[in-house]
């Protein structure tokens, strides 16, 4: 039995292995499985916004507490204050009259009277008078001494009326000029030549009248200025100049700029010009001068900037059209300190009799000149401000200048075929020549305020000039400086003092290239206030007495002093 059973786990443990062999040996087979079924994993849900967590548990706060006073001894008693009364102080008077009155040596008389209205709300007008005239010897080159003879005047009454929202400005004014040609002539050989201009004086006159209305509204609003001018020019010998013309300018805001607009119209007639290389001694000319200029300005903060366009038309005699940009900008690099400038800009100047005698008065009677460009002109600098009431400045400037004027000696000016009438004679009068000019400038100003007392103040210029044609830019000088100072001693004694100097200027004589001597001219000067109507005052000028000739031929008067009074009611 027990051999049985023992056969009987034997055969069953045999079996157990077979079976377990064989289903190892079936799971080595390859089994291909043919189905449509593609299994997919199902998205994952994401979990959402973070769950809130409500508190239900609250807490009250609870605070208990008490004050124990205690009263404190305060001595203060307040005192009375007196009552305000008002003062029987005199207000300071306003004096509506000025009058100063000078003689000095040269035989020279200045006399200047002004009134003012006072008083007034809506009307404000005055009265200017004014007298100066020079005579004394001087010794020309030559050793002749020849007495110049000159004396001005001039009479104006202006004034303003003030509207509810606009202003209306108006000047009415009559002047003359009187001298002599004293200079020494510079031809050598007058034999055989005719002198058209054989006069030794001259005088000038004119009278002139502008009136302008202006509106005064917000800088929001409209604004726009009209104005009409008019003048009437004449010398000793038949020449005369009217000018007369309309001029107006509108500003309108936008945004954070600025549109503005200004246009001018200007219509000048000449009558008797004098034409030296054919003689025509009544010449006529007729020109309009048309100017438009349209801008937009804009200001941010510390930065201004105005960018525009100037045209300009010449119609009648000397046709011309011109067109010239208008920019110009400012920066703030420190504030209250230092400030930057630039511009590019050009201008058309119709010259006339008038403004040329104003420069020059010694030219010929009729002189004909003609219209000069400047095509552009490139400029820029710097402001500071060194304290409250002293500043200083630098500034350069480039220039492209057309048909530039220069004054000579008319007997040695060149007509358009490069030689003079050989008939001709000019004596000592002036002509102009003409060229195209490049020039470039540099300025420096300086402003102190030492003190209370002690003011000190100084320019100068230095210019450099390059031409086309022409050996030297006549009569211009290449340096000019000027400096004052003025020292309040006490609130009596004012004390000045003066330097001006011009550097060495060329000039064309009997066709030979010359130099102008530097001008150096220092004068002193003293004022006492006798009281709030009378102070006295007395000018010493070129105390070193130096020879100085601002004009070829002409000299300046030497050592001259003025004592005057000034009277104020």
């Amino acid at each position: 039995m027990r051999i049985k059973s023992i056969l009987l786990t034997g055969v069953v443990v045999t079996m157990c292995l077979f079976v377990q062999a064989q289903e190892q040996r079936d799971l080595k087979k390859e089994v291909k499985v043919r189905t449509n079924f593609k299994p997919k994993i199902k998205k994952s849900k994401r979990i959402g916004e973070m769950p809130i967590v409500v508190d239900t548990v609250t807490f009250k706060k609870d605070f208990d507490y008490s004050i124990r006073s205690k009263s404190l001894n305060v001595n203060f008693k307040p005192g009375s204050i007196q009552a305000a009364k008002m003062s029987t102080a005199p207000l300071k008077k306003v004096h509506g009259h000025t009058f100063d009155l000078a003689a000095g040596n040269y035989a020279t008389l200045y006399a200047d009277y002004r009134y003012n209205n006072l008083q007034s709300k809506k009307t404000d007008f005055g009265l200017h008078l004014q007298h100066y005239s020079s005579n004394g010897k001087l010794e020309l080159e030559d050793n002749t001494k020849v007495k110049p003879d000159w004396r001005e005047f001039l009479a104006e009454i202006y004034g303003n009326h003030y509207l509810d929202d606009a202003k209306l400005s108006s000047r009415i004014f009559y002047k003359y000029k009187t001298f002599n040609y004293y200079g020494s002539s510079l031809s050598e050989n007058n034999a055989g030549k005719e002198n058209i201009f054989d006069y030794n004086d001259q005088k000038f006159n004119e009278f002139g009248l502008n009136t302008t209305y202006e509106t005064l509204n917000d800088a929001k609003d409209l604004n726009y200025k009209l104005g009409v001018v008019f003048d009437y020019f004449t010398d000793n010998y038949n020449v005369s100049e009217v000018d007369m013309g309309v001029n107006g300018s509108a500003e309108m805001k936008a945004g954070e700029g600025l549109w503005s607009l200004e246009s001018s119209l200007d219509f000048i007639q000449t009558n008797n010009l004098v034409y030296w290389d054919s003689k025509l001694k009544d010449h006529d000319v007729r020109s309009s001068l048309w100017m438009v200029n349209p801008s937009y300005n804009i200001t941010l903060g510390g930065f201004n900037m105005r960018l525009g366009v100037k045209a300009q038309a010449v119609l009648g005699n000397d046709s011309d059209f011109k067109l010239y940009p208008d920019f110009k900008l400012s920066l703030v690099l420190v504030d209250r300190i230092l400030n930057m400038f630039a511009g590019l800009d050009g201008n058309l100047d119709l010259n006339t009799i008038r403004s040329i005698s104003e420069k020059n008065p010694f030219v010929h009677s009729g002189l004909d000149v003609e219209n000069t460009s400047t095509n552009y002109r490139v400029y820029g600098g710097f402001k500071t401000k060194i304290s409250e009431k002293s500043s200083a400045l630098f500034s350069m400037e480039y220039a492209n200048i057309e048909n530039q004027y220069f004054f000579s000696m008319a007997n040695d000016a060149l007509t358009s075929e490069g030689d003079l009438p050989s008939q001709t004679y000019y004596s000592n009068k002036y002509a102009v020549v003409y060229d195209d000019l490049y020039k470039i400038g540099f300025t420096g100003e300086l402003d102190l305020q030492l003190n209370e007392e002690l003011n000190l103040y100084a320019l100068a210029k230095y210019t450099h000039y390059s031409l086309d044609g022409l050996e030297e830019a006549w009569h211009m000088p290449n340096f000019e400086m000027e400096t004052r100072a003025s020292y309040q001693y006490t609130d009596q004694w004012l004390f000045n003092a003066r330097l001006l100097f011009v550097g060495k200027r060329p000039v064309m004589t009997n066709g030979k290239a010359a130099q102008l001597d530097a001008i150096a001219d220092f004068g002193l000067g003293a004022e006492y206030t006798w009281n709030d109507i009378l102070s006295l005052y007395a000018n010493v000028n070129n105390i070193f007495n130096s020879e100085a000739y601002l004009w070829h031929g002409y000299p300046s008067q030497g050592i001259n002093g003025m004592i005057g009074l000034k009277l104020v009611f």
